[in-house]
């Protein structure tokens, strides 16, 4: 097998920020705010700072700044993307901003902010973002959030099983229309007591392997999905995905015995080049 793999491993070298700690008025089933309470909060712009030179002085290489979302499905970034200007400006650290969905009001100062990427998660299955994300808002709210930020750097992604298989389908088609970085996709995980069934396996490889062929962009496998699975790993591989976040060792393994080349980088895969 010939050609070349990205493993990402950003770890502690690019940790993601939340600018409302674990607070989400949303609530998604598959969420609840529990991937809140793995990122580090700031409650300012000052604090942003001080986080992000305590980072660049101990070798990280960037931030992912996320948070949970208002009633609106927004990630309220709006007062901290003054510090993200001087962060671009001021160190070598790379950003990745995750807005949520934007307006005409909000998209200017996001792009004007500098970040390296934009992170939007897409749907486009109207049940499934009322009754999973408990948003009442229509898909053409994804398709207008690309649209307004559009002229910077676009990693969506698709959680692969938080929509019906036909909402995917929708989701790839409606980003065909698009220029973007990458699609970045993930897995539905099943937090205790949810009663969310995680993704099949089998799906996340088949929808892999339809992206890979329908769009014109590198594919990725992200971090937040279910682990120890290597086998949809190598299938994943085997079907086009140009990087994975966090592999599993016997996938490494497989594929420097495969041929493939090989880089790791130490940052998030929305930075995919």
């Amino acid at each position: 097998m010939t050609g070349r793999l990205t493993i990402y491993r950003p770890g502690k070298h690019f940790p993601a920020i939340s600018v409302t700690g674990e607070r989400c008025e949303l609530r998604c089933e598959h969420c609840r705010g529990r991937y809140l309470k793995g990122m580090r909060g700031v409650g300012s712009g000052e604090e942003l700072l001080s986080v992000a030179s305590g980072l660049e002085a101990s070798g990280g290489t960037g931030l992912l700044l996320s948070g949970g979302c208002d009633a609106q499905g927004r990630v309220p970034i709006g007062p901290f993307l003054g510090a993200v200007g001087q962060i671009k400006s001021s160190t070598r650290l790379a950003v990745n901003l995750h807005p949520g969905l934007v307006d005409e009001a909000s998209a200017p100062a996001i792009l004007a902010s500098g970040a390296d990427v934009l992170s939007v998660d897409v749907l486009q299955d109207g049940p499934a973002i009322i009754e999973r994300l408990h948003l009442n808002a229509a898909p053409e709210a994804y398709r207008r959030t690309l649209e307004l930020l559009s002229p910077g750097t676009l990693a969506p992604h698709i959680c692969v099983g938080l929509q019906s298989e036909r909402g995917e389908r929708d989701t790839v088609d409606m980003l065909s229309s698009f220029r973007i970085q990458a699609l970045v996709v993930l897995g539905l995980m099943a937090p205790p007591g949810s009663g969310v069934r995680p993704v099949d396996a089998d799906r996340l490889v088949s929808f892999i392997r339809s992206a890979v062929r329908r769009l014109d962009a590198p594919v990725l496998l992200g971090c937040m999905r279910p682990r120890g699975r290597a086998r949809a790993e190598i299938e994943a591989i085997e079907a086009g995905c140009a990087g994975i976040v966090n592999p599993a060792p016997a996938t490494v393994g497989w594929a420097r015995s495969s041929g493939l080349e090989i880089m790791e980088r130490r940052t998030c895969c929305a930075l995919h080049r």
